[in-house]
């Protein structure tokens, strides 16, 4: 293709391309200004806080999240002030304050060679200062830091180095003294101040494993902080007593005087140094530690003056302290486990610190209990009398982590606020008070983790109404009803009419586009989401389904029904159990519930019949046999009217598998499973996989052509498209695999392999076509590769024989599909390049399928764009668009280009929003043919319609309709009028 481009000369390249963008830009997908904001709308998440800090020069909350996100929160409102999205790959594993104005974040990140590690300086207003990499990373730890005199030092597998300050300038590098053929770390720096306040030293902790043997030797070695020149060194004894490299976990007290971590070879035993000391104490605690606590014990990673904190694994906390030698301990205060979940905190204040434990009990109900500790340690006083905090979010009641503000009031007290991040990744503020009733905030960052996501339409009448048949004879009516609601409305009171509004919203529109996205997170919680305005209808927390037993996770939803009857099926699994809850979609309320003592395999719905009134859910278990929900006899019947045409797959990192459904012979299980095939993925692969809706509907199962003769599509409800990334051994050349697969029969109805390709990939099945993106691993290119398929067929291959032959009887088996006899299809396939990587793909899916679709694409810059799909058209001629034959131009095909060009804003759907790191891009239809709901998940959230043809059955939001109720009613008036004058003239020449 590109050597009969060359041959076309400059000319023929720029017609092609004017082609192109003609086909890009008509017509095109963007919104007017006035229109951003009304159809559509966008949320910026944080993730899983990980880190907080309270800078004092700002009310603000710094958090940084498991996701790589470093924000700053509104204490009042809880509001996003600045947000930094850091590279995809980049994770934070620490960060500090330096000062009042400055704080660092420090971290692990992916590039092509491997690990490294990162260090960022930022102001607490979100500007980044300055940023540096480093190469070496020990054992996938993030790197030590220690903040001197107008300098960071920062320690990252064997080296040490220091960074100024204000400008990132490295200012000197050490390296940690290493064994022959010995692994070394650095775990820990610490550094020791003088009594003025300035750095004496900076003390570096380092991890030895000698070559050739399992025994760990810690060194301690001292530096001079402006040169970095070796003072002194030292082999620490009770090494074999460290936990392994990766896990082990130094503590470094507030006062920078000591350096903790546990041994691993005796329960109540802590290893101490003191800066400056060539010993490392072991010291016990079974002379202080409570008696009724249990082991194991934990070190927690607080910071306290010339203290510890210490949790058993019953919850019992104690806080220890140590002498000035740090050998001998003394148990300062310690607090029993209560009922409910409960975690620790502690904030430094002036020349003191704040310890805090936070309770919360099963109905989310927040207490505080805290302690103000001495600079050597020392309790000033006792625990606080309990002090209630309100009632959080319901998944606090599981487990949750606190990061306590202190700060000082002018009458000589401290107050305290709580920023809670809940098991289910509820970020909350609240503040300890006698009337605090809920948070002062809520924000839910679980949607920063969401899986999937499914929409249903809100009903058209009250969910509490019975849904009645409507009547459209008669206009009039509703025209008089909806003017007595606006004026009802006028009478009411602000507050009433904000309460009639909201329930308006939640009713569906004529349209269909007012629906309920139910979004399925990683943090084991459902949230239903309003997909006119984004706002968050309800949330649901699946709690842990065994006391013990880790939170479970949401495996699938399922609707049934429609309209003001529809349910939501949810599965919820771990790895022993599996739990069946029904809810009601629009409200969140749970309508029954179902608990198994099995491990689920896989779930799904049968097919509608005229058995039983609701669709019937058959559910797998680890031991292959099958169960139903409902378990009625019904649904039995169901599945066994069933059983001979179900069949379900499984795909792990290795293969697919592929099952199907015996009768079973305990008499207890509704069925048992059995394995019919296998097929073995690439080793060591990363896979995509893709599936076209059910639901989802065709117009035509052909496609007429320039010739008006027809293709025959190739649609079978049962393909699943496998794309998987591999990297072969050293030395080898990285390829992507793309199969596409029969799930019923287990057949690879087509395969193909793209050498030198790596990822990120994704991909995508539509009704007959396939598009999935790579890189060139050589070139760096991303690429997009579409295939279309059809199928040889004895039916008649033009129109007008089509339509005489009527309709397709499909009660006869000849007519049927089967998948096992079926033959594979024809595929054809282009390849062009893209101008970014791309992260996710999508289809537009019409009530009809009648409307063109659109190919949405969402890049990793966070765009989201719509092309229309004939820019993927694997039929593109290889022609100069002068050539391009009569029946090409009218079966609208376009010249093909290696190229899809630059990214065109008018093809730039989400405009002025971001969809930080998109995951998925899910679409439902509407009951307008021409509209689209589309829905882009990842980091960030973003929802709005696509019309890939117009909105063509649908008035303009411009469209003077007072001027044509006005035409038509001056029409009526004088046909009334007309028709009385003639009868009257007609009367008068009667009796003329």
């Amino acid at each position: 293709a590109r050597v009969r481009m060359a041959g076309r000369g400059a000319w023929g390249s720029r017609l092609s391309g004017v082609c192109v963008l003609l086909v890009c830009a008509w017509p095109a997908s963007c919104l007017y200004e006035d229109q951003a904001g009304k159809v559509d709308w966008s949320r910026a998440n944080v993730g899983r806080a990980a880190f907080a800090l309270f800078p004092s020069a700002q009310r603000e909350a710094v958090v940084a999240s498991a996701d790589g996100v470093v924000a700053g929160l509104d204490i009042q409102t809880g509001v996003t002030s600045w947000r930094r999205v850091l590279p995809d790959g980049e994770a934070v594993g620490r960060m500090i304050s330096v000062g009042d104005d400055l704080l660092v974040t420090l971290g692990t990140a992916r590039t092509a060679s491997g690990t490294v590690g990162s260090v960022r300086m930022w102001s607490v207003g979100g500007a980044l200062l300055w940023d540096a990499m480093l190469p070496e990373v020990g054992a996938g730890r993030s790197p030590a830091v220690a903040v001197g005199e107008g300098a960071i030092f920062v320690g990252s597998g064997t080296t040490v180095v220091a960074f100024h300050a204000a400008t990132g300038e490295e200012l000197w590098r050490w390296h940690a003294p290493t064994d022959k053929g010995g692994n070394a770390v650095i775990v820990q720096l610490a550094a020791k101040r003088t009594e003025a306040g300035g750095i004496a030293s900076l003390h570096t902790y380092v991890i030895q494993e000698r070559a050739g043997s399992t025994s760990r030797v810690l060194l301690t070695a001292s530096l001079a902080p402006t040169d970095g020149k070796q003072l002194d060194k030292h082999e620490l004894r009770h090494g074999d007593a460290l936990a392994p490299t990766a896990e082990v976990q130094f503590v470094l007290t507030s006062d920078a005087t000591k350096v903790m971590t546990l041994s691993v070879q005796s329960p109540t035993t802590i290893l101490v140094h003191t800066l400056g000391s060539s010993k490392l104490e072991a010291v016990s605690l079974s002379t202080v530690w409570p008696s009724e606590a249990a082991s194991p014990i934990v070190l927690l990673a607080n910071s306290l003056p010339s203290a510890a904190a210490l949790r058993a694994a019953d919850g019992t906390l104690a806080l220890i302290s140590f002498t000035r030698a740090g050998t001998v301990p003394t148990l300062v205060r310690s607090f029993s486990p209560q009922a409910g979940a409960q975690a620790f905190s502690s904030a430094s204040l002036a020349e003191s610190a704040i310890a805090a434990v936070a309770t919360a009990d099963s109905s989310g109900q927040v207490t505080l209990m805290t302690l103000k500790l001495r600079a050597d340690g020392s309790a000033d006083g006792e625990w606080s009398a309990t002090q209630p905090c309100g009632i959080a979010t319901s998944d606090v009641a599981h487990g949750f982590e606190f990061w306590l503000n202190a700060y000082a009031r002018k009458d000589g007290s401290y107050g305290s606020r709580l920023l809670i991040s809940s098991v289910g990744d509820a970020l909350q503020l609240m503040r300890p008070s006698t009337d605090a009733a809920q948070p002062v905030w809520v924000r839910e960052e679980s949607l920063a983790s969401v899986t999937a996501a499914t929409m249903v339409p809100l009903p058209a009448v009250p969910i509490d109404v019975d849904e009645g048949r409507p009547f459209f004879g008669l206009a009039l009516p509703s025209i008089i009803e909806g003017i007595q609601e606006k004026v009802a409305m006028l009478r009411l009171s602000a507050e009433e009419a904000a309460t009639k509004k909201k329930i308006q919203t939640m009713l569906g529109d004529a349209y269909g586009t007012r629906q309920v996205v139910l979004a399925t997170t990683a943090a084991s919680k459902l949230i239903a989401i309003h997909s006119a305005t984004g706002e968050i209808l309800w949330t649901y927390f699946v709690a842990p389904l065994a006391l013990g037993a880790p939170p479970p996770t949401i495996r699938a939803t399922f609707v049934d029904g429609s309209g003001a009857k529809a349910t939501l099926i949810m599965l919820a699994a771990d790895d022993a159990r599996y739990a069946v809850l029904t809810l009601n979609p629009f409200s969140g309320a749970v309508l029954a519930r179902r608990d198994e003592a099995k491990s689920l395999l896989h779930a799904a719905q049968l097919p509608h019949t005229h058995i039983s009134s609701h669709r019937v859910l058959y559910l797998v278990d680890s031991q292959l046999q099958v169960a139903v929900h409902p378990d009625t006899p019904a649904a039995r019947n169901e599945l066994a009217a069933n059983l001979q045409t179900t069949y379900f797959h499984l795909v792990s990192p290795t293969e697919v598998q592929g099952f199907g459904l015996l009768s079973a012979t305990d008499g207890v299980a509704a069925a048992r499973a059995t394995e019919r095939w296998a097929i073995a993925l690439p080793p060591g692969s990363r896979s995509k996989l893709s599936y076209f809706p059910h639901s989802a509907a065709v117009h035509s199962p052909t496609r007429t052509k320039g010739d008006r003769t027809v293709l025959h599509k190739y649609i079978n409800r049962n393909l699943v498209a496998i794309a998987s990334e591999v990297d072969t051994a050293p030395g080898g050349e990285p390829y992507v695999q793309v199969m596409l697969l029969d799930s019923v029969a287990g057949r690879v109805l087509y395969t193909t392999r793209h050498s030198a390709s790596t990822g990120p990939i994704s991909i995508l099945l539509g009704e007959n076509t396939i598009l999935y993106s790579y890189t060139s691993s050589t070139t760096a290119q991303p690429t997009l590769t579409s295939a279309e398929l059809f199928v040889n067929s004895s039916a008649a291959d033009d129109p007008l024989s089509l339509l005489l032959a009527g309709p397709m009887d499909t009660s006869l088996r000849k007519n049927q599909f089967d998948a096992f006899a079926a033959a594979p299809p024809k595929v054809q396939s282009q390849s062009y390049a893209y101008a970014t990587a791309v992260s996710a793909l999508g289809i537009t899916l019409t009530h009809k399928g009648i409307t063109p679709r659109q190919i949405l694409v969402g890049t990793a810059a966070g765009h989201l764009l719509a092309y229309d799909a004939r820019l993927f058209d694997p039929r593109r001629p290889f022609v100069h668009p002068s050539k391009m034959t009569a029946q090409d131009k009218e079966e609208g095909l376009v010249p093909y280009n290696p190229s899809l060009g630059g990214i065109n804003s008018l093809q730039v759907i989400s405009h002025r929003n971001t969809v930080a790191r998109p995951r998925t891009i899910v679409t439902a239809p509407t009951m307008l043919e021409s509209t689209s709901l589309v829905f882009a998940f990842g980091l960030d959230l973003f929802l709005t319609r696509a019309t890939p043809a117009r909105t063509f059955d649908m008035l303009g939001e411009d469209f003077n309709k007072v001027g044509l109720f006005g035409a038509t009613t001056a029409m009526a008036i004088a046909t009334v009028v007309s028709g009385w004058y003639v009868s009257r003239k007609e009367l008068a020449a009667a009796w003329a």
